[in-house]
């Protein structure tokens, strides 16, 4: 049986997972995630750590546990230029086969419906890292942000302290 993130996997060699409590684990150039990689700054010689673990939950379903480490290079929404984020976690999932059988999953997994579908980890770990971006990224203040920002705030806080002299004049 293939033991890759870049494999895939029906519902019967998930289950043989489950059982045998397997863990996938590797490397993803960030490169490669050709719907990650146009939402980076740069990529280049980034990569992703990530780990895929198989079990069997209480009521014999599959469990599966994602955990992924990477620092991405975003474009800040302030200045344009880069800033770093980190994102280190961990998503699980219980799979059913059908929705018939899905039912409920615990509070801290999500459902995942196969059916006669297969699964390719390195699909589930590029969706998992484009929804934990952040909508707007920015550096954590605009001391940190490059020129471009640097400048706007310089225009700003002249525009306030002759608004300011204005206002003075006038009282």
């Amino acid at each position: 049986m293939p033991g890759s993130l870049q494999a895939w996997y029906g519902l019967r060699e998930l289950e043989a997972l489950g059982e045998r409590e397997a863990s996938l684990r590797g490397e993803v150039a960030v490169a490669k995630l050709t719907r990650l990689s146009p939402l980076v700054h740069a990529d280049h010689g980034r990569s992703v750590a990530a780990r895929l673990s198989f079990s069997r939950a209480a009521d014999s379903r599959v469990a599966m546990a994602l955990s992924f480490q990477v620092t991405l290079s975003l474009v800040c929404q302030r200045c344009l230029g880069a800033v770093e984020y980190r994102l280190d976690e961990t998503v699980k999932w219980l799979i059913a086969e059908s929705s018939s059988t899905a039912a409920t999953a615990p509070d801290e997994s999500e459902l995942l419906v196969l059916g006669s579908d297969k699964l390719r980890p390195v699909d589930l770990l590029e969706d998992e890292l484009i929804v934990s971006l952040p909508l707007v990224p920015r550096h954590g203040s605009i001391d940190e942000c490059g020129p471009l920002a640097q400048n706007l705030k310089h225009v700003l806080q002249s525009q306030d302290s002759e608004l300011a002299s204005r206002s003075s004049k006038f009282s």
